[in-house]
């Protein structure tokens, strides 16, 4: 007779490989990888709950070990039922699926007289939960502990139930396994749950209940969703209908993701603050705004607040009377008037003044406005949309602008992100300034060397945009070949901190000579035209002259 010592595998297995059948004591056999049952106990544990799992893969084991037992011991024909538990546990090896060492295994007299215990070592069931599921608070080894407790009570007759008292999926190295009769159990009737169908059919029942409600509710959502995912393309339509006509590149996810907001809040009349830096493109989603709203057909005015002093800046919102102050000498209707069918753009709202914010917060709240000197309130009703490059809730904390006066202006916030956020828009932006500015200018410009858009991708662009727009119109200028070279965009660009690196030996002083004699000769001499392309004063173009030796050609008439 076969002993646990000398049992080997392909001594048990018959290969069939004409009729693609393996048998393993005359029954189908079949070799499952261990990461695709890994898989699968990762799926089913998602789907199913780890209860249900766990019921399923014990159940499983169960049948398994009850049917090698009855079928092994066909061939065998062992004497003593606790040799053929022992042969188990070498069958167990000898198929993979963990290393038994039998610690204690003995049957005393009596209705619950069996004992077991083993350690378990490099158990697939503990390796594949923590690979596919991660470690466990408590014993997962399933499928093994069903599969002792089957071939067990097959090798007894009677019922007996294994439990994994620790496992190395939850810590520890190895895994230990304590037998006995079913009886000996203290938690019996929970502990033999798991082995019983009916209730684990009557949890799939209930399970699949759980799935056609989720079916149900998921078909309803899609019908209710279906209506929102066709407003949703006609959404990006004509945001991109929009685009083309304005010619704005658009090719960035987070600026697409700041028009289609717009593009949402356009048809309802309410208030938008348009955040981001200088040079983002605010003015533009203002323009988007008001141009896809029911307002489009009255006018668009604009104010920037930043630029007028505190007494021009009211007259000019609100309008004045004649005789109100020295210059008053007739009646004028502020923009709060001229827009009241419209859209009412107010710039850099940040940077009013407080006095102003009070009389602002009024005329939002009553819909009327009072010119200046007038004793009379007017009706006047804009929707208004405010722009701004700080931080108002910054502001409002720090107690220089009025929360009140925030959450009425923010009653619909887009943020505008900036350029070095969006650096994947940079080579089509870059691409098509040049090509305007190769037309404007008259230049034969065609595209930009690897060195400078090198500089571009590198550059941090504090300005944005428009800072963009004007390097490259600066490097059309001074272009002396179909492409633009990185010596000939601006300077600051090049000596940024982490940007392109500057080759050994770099003259800045022969550079910007050669950058000053190019632009005097692109503009015949003409200093003003020249230092306006190199964005620095005639003064300073005249101090750079004389210090570097620059040559001037003489004056002739510059090209326009």
């Amino acid at each position: 007779m076969p002993t646990r010592s000398d049992l080997r595998l392909p001594d048990l297995l018959e290969f069939r490989p004409d009729e693609g059948v393996i048998r393993l004591h005359q029954q189908r056999v079949l070799l499952v990888s261990a990461v695709a049952l890994g898989l699968l106990r990762r799926e089913l544990i998602a789907a199913a709950g780890i209860s249900v799992a766990r019921r399923l893969f014990v159940r499983f084991g169960f049948t398994n070990g009850y049917y090698d037992a009855i079928n092994l011991r066909a061939d065998v024909q062992w004497s003593d039922p606790l040799e053929g538990i022992r042969m188990g546990a070498a069958l167990q090896g000898a198929e993979g699926l963990v290393h038994a060492d039998i610690v204690r295994l003995m049957e005393r007299p009596g209705a619950a007289g069996f004992e077991a215990e083993a350690l378990w070592r490099y158990s697939f069931e503990a390796e594949q939960h923590l690979q596919q599921c991660g470690p466990a608070a408590d014993p997962v080894c399933w499928t093994l502990t069903g599969y002792a407790s089957g071939y067990a009570s097959a090798c007894l007759g009677r019922e007996i139930c294994f439990r994994e008292t620790q496992c190395a999926a939850v810590s520890g190295s190895h895994c230990v396994v304590v037998g006995k009769d079913a009886a000996a159990w203290s938690d019996l009737n929970p502990f033999r749950t798991e082995y019983r169908c009916d209730e684990l059919v009557a949890e799939l029942d209930a399970l699949q209940e759980a799935v056609r409600h989720r079916r149900d509710a998921a078909a309803r959502r899609e019908r209710r969703t279906s209506g929102h995912a066709l407003e949703l393309e006609t959404l990006r339509d004509r945001v991109d209908q929009y685009a083309r006509r304005s010619q704005m590149v658009l090719v960035s996810s987070g600026m697409r993701e700041t028009l289609e907001l717009a593009a949402r809040v356009a048809p309802l009349d309410t208030g938008v603050l348009v955040c981001g830096e200088s040079g983002t493109g605010k003015e533009f989603v203002v323009r988007m705004i008001h141009e896809q709203s029911s307002r489009a057909s009255h006018p668009l005015v604009s104010v920037n607040c930043a630029a007028l002093t505190d007494t021009l800046l009211e007259s000019e919102l609100f309008g004045h009377v004649r005789g109100a102050f020295t210059d008053a000498i007739r009646d004028k209707a502020g923009l709060f008037e001229v827009a009241s069918s419209g859209t009412l753009f107010l710039d850099e709202v940040g940077e009013m003044s407080a006095a102003l914010q009070a009389k602002l917060l009024r005329a939002l709240q009553e819909h009327e406005i009072r010119r200046v000197g007038s004793e009379t309130s007017i009706k006047a009703s804009p929707r208004i949309v405010a722009a701004t490059n700080r931080d108002l809730r910054a502001a409002v904390h720090a107690g220089t602008f009025r929360e009140d006066l925030y959450y009425r202006l923010a009653a619909f916030v887009i943020t505008v992100p900036p350029l070095r956020e969006r650096r994947e828009a940079i080579p089509a932006l870059a691409q098509e300034f040049l090509q305007r500015a190769a037309g404007r200018f008259n230049k034969d410009c065609q595209g930009l060397a690897p060195d400078a858009m090198r500089v571009l991708l590198d550059y941090d662009w504090p300005g944005n945009v428009r800072e963009l727009q004007h390097a490259v119109e600066r490097a059309a200028i001074l272009a002396g070949g179909p492409r633009i070279t990185a010596v000939e965009l601006p300077p600051d660009l090049r000596l940024q901190d982490g940007g392109a690196r500057l080759d050994a030996g770099f003259d800045l002083e022969e550079h910007e000579r050669a950058l000053i004699e190019k632009a005097l000769a692109q503009f015949g001499g003409n200093r003003r035209r020249a230092a306006e392309a190199l964005n620095i004063s005639t003064v300073t173009l005249w101090r750079r002259i004389r210090q570097y030796g620059a040559r001037v050609p003489a004056r002739r008439n510059a090209p326009r």
